[in-house]
């Protein structure tokens, strides 16, 4: 009877600090897009940017704020619980690299040695790394400095990686929206309750900013947003492969392929990243310089519509996401296989991006 209690407790504070947040962006986005207009912080739109005019871009610092506020009124165990203490001061100094580069901006060696520091600290300190690569190529218990170097580099990949398909109105938040319902409803089935609510206070908040993210976006996420969503998606990654990799294989919310089940939620960033660096580099380019050969311009280019290219990118990732889920599920398949034909599926959509690519150029 107590335990019933207790779930039924946890499962209003999903609920409530979902609310929280959205109420709190919905209500404060408006006044702030008047004072960043008021202030002149804008987005400049053209060259290589697909948006035509000036959008103000730091709505991620509303949805931070009132990610914040659901925090202080509805995190059970407090925001001071560890290792959410230093998930939590990663997530700070991420928007503060956030909006000092939305108002001014930094170079990008600033910009990653915050990342750098911010993911060493959650990694080292609130010992959120990965321990093991559960049988893959024969491997199991990994050396731990190994697996922290590991996890440090993979968190600062996926925070830039989802910096960078914050391309397009709508698309960064949905995708946030998407894997971070998935992991607040597994995390609460499977028991882990705090990081349940942690994460419904930023779904909450994702969903207020959409409602003025969608086309025609009246302000975007910038920086501040997309840093620090990038980090939380991939320190929430994280977490999952380690809390799912210790479940009992009879656990009925087992995911048995539990690497492949952690790329599926990272899937769209990492590939996306991953084919533009590669081409980049063949072309004897910085894998950093700018371009337009980011999934989501193939896309728009193709649809015409932001509305619309996030509809099929989405939808898209979607499909994947929950096919290999659904493998993983169901043990149908090891590690390997499901990564090689992920791979494989992978490449044949980067061919046709490129074929859409270079079509439409021709066109022109």
């Amino acid at each position: 009877m107590k335990n019933n209690k207790y779930v039924g407790i946890i499962m209003q504070n999903l609920i409530y600090s979902a609310i929280t947040s959205l109420i709190i962006t919905f209500l404060v986005m408006p006044l702030f897009v008047k004072f960043l207009q008021r202030i002149h912080v804008m987005d400049q739109g053209g060259r290589r940017k697909i948006h035509k005019g000036v959008t103000p871009s730091m709505g991620g610092a509303v949805v931070f704020v009132a990610f914040l506020c659901a925090l202080l009124l509805w995190f059970p165990e407090g925001v001071g619980y560890s290792p959410w203490r230093y998930v939590t001061s990663a997530l700070v100094l991420m928007a503060l690299i956030g909006v000092r580069d939305d108002v001014i901006p930094i170079s990008a060696l600033i910009k990653f040695i915050t990342q750098l520091v911010a993911a060493s600290l959650v990694v080292i300190y609130g010992k959120i790394y990965l321990h093991s690569f559960y049988g893959l190529f024969g491997i199991y218990e990994l050396p731990e400095w190994f697996g922290m170097a590991f996890s440090i580099v993979f968190v600062v990949f996926i925070t830039n990686a989802f910096n960078l398909i914050d391309g397009i109105d709508g698309l960064a938040g949905s995708i946030a929206f998407v894997v971070f319902t998935f992991l607040a409803l597994w995390n609460y089935w499977v028991g882990n309750h705090e990081i349940a609510v942690y994460l419904a206070c930023f779904i909450g908040a994702i969903v207020g900013f959409l409602y003025y993210n969608w086309q025609p976006a009246s302000i975007f996420l910038g920086d501040t947003g997309s840093l620090v969503t990038g980090m939380l998606l991939a320190l929430s990654t994280l977490k999952f492969i380690e809390h799912n990799g210790a479940l009992v294989d009879f656990n009925p919310y087992k995911l048995h392929a539990v690497l492949s089940a952690g790329v599926a939620l990272v899937l769209l960033p990492m590939f996306d990243t991953i084919r533009v660096f590669i081409q980049r580099i063949l072309k004897g380019q910085s894998p950093f310089t700018p371009d337009k050969r980011h999934v989501h311009h193939a896309v728009l280019r193709r649809v015409h519509t932001h509305a619309r290219a996030t509809r099929i990118i989405v939808g898209y990732y979607i499909l994947v996401a929950a096919a290999v889920l659904f493998v993983s599920w169901r043990n149908l398949l090891p590690d390997w296989i499901i990564l090689l034909a992920l791979f494989v599926v992978l490449l044949g959509f980067d061919r046709y991006i490129n074929y859409v690519l270079l079509h439409l150029h021709k066109e022109q």
